[in-house]
């Protein structure tokens, strides 16, 4: 029971350690709070952005490999011409 206690305080403990913050409402002198974010401001700023931002890179990672149109796909010939032919010129 007494190690059912202890896991209970450490529990509690680190929960309000993490709550706390929150509780925070107390006012620096010369601080002056901005507006709050809006529902749609706060989509926009922390999914469409990023969302965005990952877009532009995967679009810019694969540009190149869209771009490699004359390498032969796994199981063409590399050289279809003889090898006869590549010497004799």
């Amino acid at each position: 029971m007494k190690l059912l206690a202890k896991y209970f305080y450490a529990l509690t403990t680190i929960l309000f350690l993490a709550v706390s913050p929150a509780n925070a409402n107390m006012v620096d002198a010369g601080e002056e709070p901005g507006a709050a974010l809006s529902a749609i401001d706060t989509i926009l700023w922390f999914v469409v952005t990023p969302a965005a931002v990952w877009a532009i890179v995967w679009f810019l990672w694969s540009i190149p490999k869209w771009r490699r149109t004359n390498e032969p796909k796994t199981g063409e010939n590399w050289n279809p011409k003889p090898s006869t032919d590549v010497v004799n010129h």
